[in-house]
């Protein structure tokens, strides 16, 4: 299917789509948990990102362009959260309550920024002004649960992204492409989960990060599932 989705990409572009295409590769990441294809090496930043319930996390946004667009693969850290909330509940115990007497005030459980994180993630990329959405809707990628977004904004270009939770991290994986240029599909089609050696893994029932029979975060026994050892030609045009 993925290679399928290539080829359609290609055809649907031209001849200077389709040598611009050539130029794209794999790209894996081991230390972040997935693969994905960019139009060259992407760039690697370091970033924080603000939890809805304020917590500040690590991450790392990979990031690349093309003549066809713009192209990030935003990876934040959420297996320190625990301990953040745990922190921030102690500090408000210790002085009574937020405001000197409510200890209600004190009840911050991580668990609810985790099951929020990719509506969290969702709303902040549609509540930018000016943006309208065009399509919001659940969504799964080598059946990893998560969230599928089509937005338009105000200078009539388009943005793309999947938003997934896998094993204790927040995906955000997006595209912006110019007014009237077709869609990034070879982008978009491409991300991917790895393991520790770099290894695709694909489940066989749906992954859905912290939920099991109990609450487990990161999933400590992950549903049945393959691995892949995928190359560059599994994307060749």
């Amino acid at each position: 299917m993925r290679l399928i989705a290539a080829v359609m990409a290609v055809t649907v572009l031209g001849g200077a789509a389709a040598a611009s295409a050539q130029e794209w590769e794999r790209f894996v990441s081991t230390d972040d948990g997935f693969s994905a294809t960019f139009p060259g090496t992407p760039k690697v930043e370091a970033t924080t990102y603000d939890t809805e319930y304020r917590q500040q996390l690590p991450g790392r946004v990979y990031s690349a362009q093309d003549a066809m667009g713009r192209y990030s693969t935003t990876v934040v850290d959420y297996r320190g959260l625990e301990k953040l909330h745990n922190a921030a509940v102690a500090k408000c115990r210790a002085a009574n309550g937020a405001n000197g007497f409510d200890g209600d005030a004190c009840q911050n459980d991580f668990r609810v920024d985790v099951a929020g994180a990719m509506d969290y993630a969702a709303w902040n990329l549609m509540k930018r002004e000016g943006v309208k959405t065009t399509h919001y809707m659940w969504y799964f990628l080598e059946l990893v649960a998560g969230r599928l977004l089509q937005l338009t904004n105000p200078d009539q270009s388009r943005t793309f992204a999947v938003i997934h939770q896998h094993d204790g991290r927040l995906y955000i994986h997006q595209a912006t492409v110019p007014p009237r240029m077709p869609e990034p599909i070879l982008f978009m089609q491409n991300l991917g989960f790895v393991n520790e050696k770099g290894l695709n893994i694909r489940y066989k029932t749906f992954y859905t990060e912290g939920y099991a029979a109990e609450w487990q975060f990161p999933v400590a026994t992950k549903p049945p599932h393959t691995l892949r050892d995928q190359t560059a030609a599994d994307y060749a045009p």
